[in-house]
């Protein structure tokens, strides 16, 4: 369930509109009622406004809260105006041509997402960039994380709940043979994590188990670690349980020393409007702390208040 609120009734865009151009003149930008309005809208909602605003004021609404605030507040509020879609094909264009790849971002987009969903990133992807997702993986990446995150891009799985439990059987211990090698770039160990439908690869990820005695994510982990083998866990844990896998990353990037504004600001935008409630549940069962107090300890000023107002504090 999402976590951000909505009054209701909510305001017009046109009283919204006028509030943000209200917000923006005088001697200094009105922070609190940028995050009142539009830290409390929907992506509907939040479209409309823009509309509104630019018809009325006849000035780019994203580029007027460019010039009215900074950092990672600005970069938060700028993400956020845009609806999901278009926001991860935002992200993973940013994580692509960034100094160094980011692959969680790819990872979370192919296979965390419906093969529909996932599809409509790439159509609004080659609109923006006039360049397919794929072609921009394939030309920032080499060798076997090429060959995987390519793959993981350019499928469009079944999405149904049919299953072939003999079929699983049979590639588990196709799994587990490549990984007992320490191959884990084997072809077969692609072809499968980016072919099969999500349905059918949780059940061959519980055949694995049942044969193993140990999760395939905990033998990967353990025969010899290297970084595409944490690559592949990741794929296999945003298809396995996402939730599970996000909480993850929420305790690892709010435990660790300094501040990763960035993966922060995509983990909340991005499940705000989603799963965000069951995410914060999982957190504070492993953390005995919200994860309102976690963020609260971790950022400051406008950006803190803008996160926790989508997060639902």
């Amino acid at each position: 369930m999402a976590t951000i609120s909505i009054p209701n009734p909510a305001p017009s865009a046109i009283e919204d509109a006028e509030k943000l151009r209200k917000a923006f003149q005088g001697w200094g930008t009105d922070e609190m009622t940028m995050i009142d309005v539009l830290a409390h809208r929907n992506a509907a909602q939040r479209k409309q406004i823009k509309i509104v605003y630019e018809e009325q004021y006849e000035e780019k609404l994203l580029k007027r809260i460019e010039s009215e605030i900074s950092g990672h507040f600005e970069r938060a509020v700028y993400l956020w105006i845009f609806d999901p879609v278009e926001r991860q094909a935002i992200m993973a264009n940013i994580a692509i041509e960034s100094k160094v790849f980011d692959f969680p971002v790819i990872i979370e987009i192919a296979c965390v997402n419906s093969p529909n969903e996932l599809l409509a990133v790439k159509q609004v992807y080659q609109s923006l960039y006039k360049r397919s997702l794929e072609e921009d993986v394939a030309s920032h990446t080499t060798g076997d994380f090429c060959k995987l995150l390519f793959a993981l891009v350019g499928t469009y799985r079944y999405d149904g709940e049919e299953i072939n439990t003999e079929l699983a059987n049979t590639e588990a211990k196709i799994l587990n043979d490549a990984i007992t090698k320490g191959q884990f770039n084997d072809n077969e160990i692609i072809r499968i994590l980016s072919t099969r439908s999500k349905a059918q690869l949780n059940t061959t990820f519980n055949c694995y188990k049942d044969a193993q005695n140990r999760s395939i994510t905990k033998a990967l982990s353990t025969e010899t670690p290297n970084d595409f083998a944490i690559v592949l866990r990741a794929a296999i844990r945003c298809m396995n349980n996402p939730k599970k896998y996000f909480d993850k990353v929420f305790r690892r990037t709010l435990q660790k020393s300094g501040t990763d504004e960035d993966t922060l600001t995509r983990l909340v935008l991005t499940h705000a409007e989603k799963d965000l409630k069951e995410i914060k549940e999982l957190f504070q069962t492993r953390t005995n702390m919200t994860l309102e107090q976690a963020v609260a300890k971790k950022t400051s000023g406008d950006y803190k208040n803008f996160l926790l107002a989508l997060i639902g504090n």
